[in-house]
């Protein structure tokens, strides 16, 4: 990859992302170019694998709570609170890309 071609991607890449993940793109690239796979593979998974500890470790711990009957969770709200955040998603989302998908499966189609 030349220099031009790098600005090119880096540039088309920051238009659509956030600095932050163009960044982790970059690194990831230039990490995978010096062939240290096994290295950043091994960091991949050591870094999911500490955060699904984490999480594992929360809800068991919320799920104990609740069991012990030291907290009873408002239930209603929160299912209340995953549907509008569903119904946001998918008004954000969610409709765009199933226009897209069908658009390209009738396009598909026609050919």
């Amino acid at each position: 990859m030349t220099g031009t071609d790098a600005v090119l991607v880096t540039g088309l890449l920051a238009d659509h992302f956030r600095e932050s993940v163009v960044i982790a793109i970059l690194a990831g690239v230039v990490l995978l170019r010096f062939r240290r796979y096994r290295a950043v593979s091994a960091a991949a998974v050591g870094a999911v694998s500490s955060t699904a500890t984490v999480v594992m470790a929360v809800i068991v711990s919320l799920l104990a709570l609740v069991a012990l009957g030291y907290w009873e969770p408002p239930v209603s709200e929160i299912v209340g609170d995953v549907l509008t955040a569903g119904r946001a998603f998918y008004d954000l989302v969610g409709e765009w890309l199933v226009r897209q998908t069908l658009g390209r499966l009738e396009e598909f189609a026609a050919a």
